[in-house]
């Protein structure tokens, strides 16, 4: 009565267009989950990069010894 179309319970998703409409729709949300998922790995990806600069500058510095660099890098590593 009050859808668009020609039979009872008729709607605008039960047409051709509306067929494109939800399709639209899902690829949408696949495109938002995609984009999502490739920030949260770029940032994890960068964390991980700049703890093994920031222990590389320390040794650089020299506020830790060879041993420690090397102790703390293989850690570090082994996370990744």
């Amino acid at each position: 009565m009050f859808g668009r179309g020609y039979g009872p319970g008729a709607s605008c998703f039960s047409g051709g267009s509306g067929l494109f409409l939800m399709m639209g729709i899902r690829l949408l949300i696949f495109a938002a989950l995609v984009f999502v998922g490739i920030k949260l790995y770029k940032k994890y990806a960068t964390h991980s990069r700049s703890a093994l600069k920031m222990l590389d500058e320390k040794f650089a510095m020299g506020e830790i010894s060879e041993e420690e660099y090397i102790n703390r890098k293989t850690v570090l590593n082994k996370k990744n």
